[in-house]
């Protein structure tokens, strides 16, 4: 990951602005830039997955906040409003790398999306344990604890991604 940062480095120190935006908006592009553009993917994937959650905690069911409930359910309790962002997220960010970031084409679509989902569910599967520790062990709110789900998910899937799912 140090090698690609600085690698993107030498790549904006050593062309124009035209060549980096070409590089940018190509599937060709360098692993550093394909990188940050999957960093972008996730970010868009995270405000997807955020504002799902978040609706669903307030508003689909606002009973999960009580402050009465015990840390152990209220740790349960992330789990289902998380597996249902998971659906929204997961395919959006399939959307965007696959029209942005990595090229298509080494499976099939339905392959391609279910084992893009299956590269996608240990690290949601720890982030929402990690979460629900966050909430019971430490007695975060389940809007913070959300970042829990956040770290297992960027460092599985970019190399599961990129080796096994797309072709580049």
């Amino acid at each position: 990951m140090l090698k690609s940062i600085k690698d993107l480095f030498t790549l904006v120190r050593d062309n124009d602005t035209a060549t980096l935006l070409r590089l940018f908006h190509s599937l060709e592009a360098p692993p550093a830039i394909q990188f940050l553009k999957y960093g972008i993917c996730g970010v868009g994937a995270l405000i997807i997955h955020t504002g799902v959650y978040l609706a669903l905690i307030y508003f689909v069911w606002p009973e999960l906040n009580d402050p009465k409930m015990d840390d152990w359910l209220r740790a349960k309790s992330t789990f289902a409003p998380t597996a249902i962002a998971f659906l929204f997220s997961n395919a959006f960010v399939y959307w965007l790398n696959m029209k942005w970031v990595f090229t298509p084409g080494r499976h099939q679509p339905v392959k391609e999306f279910l084992l893009f989902t299956a590269v996608n569910l240990p690290g949601a599967l720890m982030g929402t344990l990690a979460q629900g520790a966050l909430v019971y062990f430490l007695h975060w709110p389940k809007w913070a604890a959300l970042a829990g789900f956040i770290l297992p998910n960027v460092l599985i899937n970019f190399i599961c991604r990129k080796f096994f799912i797309f072709q580049k």
